[in-house]
C-alpha cells in the first residue's frame, strides 16, 4: 500500500508539512473560534434553564399559596354561609313561634268572645222567653178568667 510505503513519505515531506500546517490552523480555529461559541451557547442555555427553573419554582410557590388562600376562603365562606343559615333558621323559628303564639292568643280571645256572646245570647233568650212566657200566661189567665 502506498500510504505505508516509507519511501514515499520521505520523498514527500511537503505533504506532512501541509498536513501539520492545516491541522494546526484547523485546531486553532476550532479551539479559539468554534468551541468558545459553543461554550457561550451552552452557558446561555444553562442560564435560561436556571432562570426557567427558578421562575417555575416561584410560580409553584405562588400556586401553592393561592391554593392555601383559596382553601382558607372556602372554609371561611362555608362557615359564614352555615352561620347565616343557622341564624336564618333561628329567626324563622322564632318568627314562627311568635306568630303561633299570637294566633293562639287571637283564637283564645275569639273563643272567649264567642263564649261570652253565646252566654249573653242564652241569658237574653232566657229573659225573653221568661218575658214571653209571662205575657203568654197573663194572656191565657185573662182569657180564662174573663
Amino acid at each position: 500500500m502506498p500510504q505505508f510505503d516509507p519511501t514515499t513519505i520521505d520523498a514527500d515531506s511537503s505533504q506532512i508539512f501541509w498536513f501539520l500546517f492545516c491541522f494546526a490552523i484547523l485546531y486553532y480555529f476550532v479551539s479559539n473560534v468554534i468551541l468558545p461559541r459553543i461554550r457561550d451557547i451552552i452557558k446561555e442555555r444553562q442560564a435560561v434553564i436556571a432562570n426557567d427553573i427558578a421562575l417555575g419554582n416561584s410560580l409553584e410557590k405562588q400556586i401553592e399559596e393561592l391554593q392555601r388562600k383559596t382553601d382558607s376562603i372556602l372554609k371561611e365562606s362555608s362557615k359564614n354561609y352555615q352561620e347565616k343559615i343557622d341564624a336564618a333558621t333561628k329567626s324563622a323559628n322564632a318568627t314562627r313561634e311568635k306568630l303561633l303564639q299570637e294566633l293562639k292568643e287571637e283564637i283564645e280571645k275569639k273563643t272567649n268572645k264567642s263564649k261570652e256572646e253565646i252566654k249573653n245570647f242564652v241569658s237574653e233568650s232566657k229573659t225573653k222567653s221568661d218575658s214571653v212566657i209571662q205575657d203568654l200566661t197573663k194572656t191565657i189567665k185573662e182569657k180564662l178568667f174573663n
